[in-house]
């Protein structure tokens, strides 16, 4: 078979290599679509902490059920299936509370480990999902990032609560999406491509501003009329965490969402004096991805053109020069398997 490697930053190889077994209690995936999000961006250009080339990347998946190993009952060949990317061990401190996403062992495919840039991929039965045929690839591929919204969503308490986002990108728009549709009195996301606000505003988010020459405080006393009750960062860049801190009132609850990829200089007396309730916030949990599921195959999530881009396998190198181009103004772009 044949798998895509990232081998040194920016540079994207197609390898033929051993087809992988399928053993026990694990499925065989024969895949069929795959996003790239920002994340897959920072390993591509060798901007993330916690990759180390040559990886296969990518995390974000939809794949046909190739093979079954023994135990594993709930998908038969031929099912389409998405995958959950984040493998946790089960068994530590975190795992044993039901935050399996923050395990001690954390392993995100694709960055820790090998992702599903291939045509064949086996994994662990505890992480493979049937999804209705109805649900289309398009749709299906867009699960994964929308949990990450939820669990934004989820971590910040959004029911009954006024919620800026920070940030329309895909994840941000996400999560703007999983504030309202889990009963946000008001949310208001703002970003500085224009592009990005249109694409929020054809979503039915609440508030949908351009920040561009403003600061956060401007944008909240525009929506609201005072500071948010919520403040959900997906930006994850050195300037927004800032202003952010600034715009909290007291007791604010902000969640960090955005990949910083490099440290911040803040303020601790800000969160200290006003009691500031600063979450970090990393990828979702089991629940959080069963409940996005639910939302996008029951049509509840709004997705028409998200897709900005498709490429084939043998493009992975024009698709990743791509999504690095026009990162600001790109929503996700996919990859099909044919």
């Amino acid at each position: 078979m044949k798998k895509i490697i990232f081998d040194s930053p920016q540079c994207a190889k197609i390898r033929e290599c051993e087809a992988p077994s399928c053993k026990a209690d694990e499925v065989l995936l024969r895949m069929e679509r795959i996003g790239v999000c920002g994340t897959d961006i920072q390993v591509f250009m060798g901007r993330n902490r916690y990759m180390r080339f040559p990886v296969t990347p990518f995390h974000e998946g939809v794949a046909r059920v190739a093979e079954t190993g023994s135990g594993v009952d709930h998908v038969k060949a031929g099912d389409r299936v998405t995958i959950r990317p984040i493998i946790n061990c089960g068994r530590c401190y975190a795992c044993e509370r039901g935050h399996e996403n923050a395990c001690e062992d954390f392993n995100c495919l694709g960055v820790q480990s090998d992702g599903l840039g291939a045509e064949l991929f086996s994994i662990d039965k505890r992480f493979v999902y049937p999804i209705a045929e109805e649900c289309s690839p398009d749709e299906a591929v867009l699960i994964e990032p929308f949990a990450v919204g939820v669990h934004a969503a989820v971590r910040g308490k959004a029911e009954g609560r006024r919620v800026l986002v920070a940030g329309a990108g895909t994840i941000g728009n996400f999560t703007a999406q999983a504030c309202m549709l889990l009963g946000a009195e008001s949310v208001c996301i703002c970003d500085l491509s224009e592009d990005k606000v249109e694409m929020a505003k054809r979503s039915g988010i609440s508030v949908c501003l351009n920040s561009s020459g403003r600061t956060l405080t401007e944008v909240a006393q525009e929506a609201f009329g005072t500071f948010p009750d919520v403040i959900i960062d997906c930006v994850g860049a050195k300037a927004v965490l800032p202003q952010i801190l600034e715009l909290a009132g007291k007791t604010t609850d902000i969640v960090i969402v955005g990949n910083y990829s490099e440290p911040v200089l803040i303020d601790v007396a800000t969160i200290q004096r006003n009691e500031l309730n600063v979450y970090g916030n990393i990828t979702y949990t089991e629940k959080d991805f069963l409940k996005a599921a639910e939302l996008i195959t029951a049509g509840k999530v709004y997705t028409q053109g998200f897709i900005s881009a498709r490429f084939s396998f043998d493009q992975a190198q024009e698709m990743m020069d791509f999504a690095v181009a026009n990162r600001g103004v790109n929503m996700k772009v996919v990859m099909d398997f044919g």
